[in-house]
């Protein structure tokens, strides 16, 4: 799971991490490092339906992401609060 203040934020987050997937995909000669970036997206949904709580696991892995891929707008997506409707 994942604080209900965090919770919105981290769905956020994972979209631009989607969204990103989905560019890497149009551009053949990134597909490793698409398969990269999707192995981390598979893993965020099952920390956000974990019982336990796992935000900052998820924190930590966005900023992974973050770092790994020059995704700091990822990063910010979780950080700040999340638009009323995106």
């Amino acid at each position: 799971m994942i604080k209900n203040d965090k919770f919105s934020c981290s769905l956020y987050a994972l979209q631009g991490v989607l969204i990103k997937a989905r560019d890497l995909a149009g551009q053949p000669k990134e597909s490793e490092k698409l398969e990269k970036l999707l192995d981390y997206a598979e893993h965020l949904p099952r920390l956000i339906a974990s019982e336990d709580d796992c935000t900052d696991v998820f924190a930590d892995t966005i900023l992974q992401i973050a770092n790994e891929f020059d995704l700091e707008f990822v990063l910010d997506r979780f950080n700040q609060k999340a638009p009323e409707s995106w």
